[in-house]
């Protein structure tokens, strides 16, 4: 899910960058926990954005000083 809606992001905007990471890990997050009401699935968003952040931020991290 997560990658569908990254790379839907990808091709509607033409750009890739840290905001269609982040704003696929809020929308993974919300459809995830969409049926269990809007609260829920806002919070699911948030954390889901959180993580894609942390995940590129790890990303480039791991670049910088590990030369892998």
């Amino acid at each position: 899910m997560f990658t569908g809606i990254e790379s839907g992001l990808i091709a509607l905007r033409d750009v890739d960058d840290l905001a269609n990471t982040v704003v696929a890990g809020l929308g993974t997050g919300a459809i995830y926990r969409a049926a269990r009401g809007p609260r829920s699935a806002a919070i699911a968003g948030a954390i889901g954005g959180v993580a894609a952040v942390a995940a590129v931020a790890g990303k480039h991290v791991v670049k910088r000083y590990f030369h892998v």
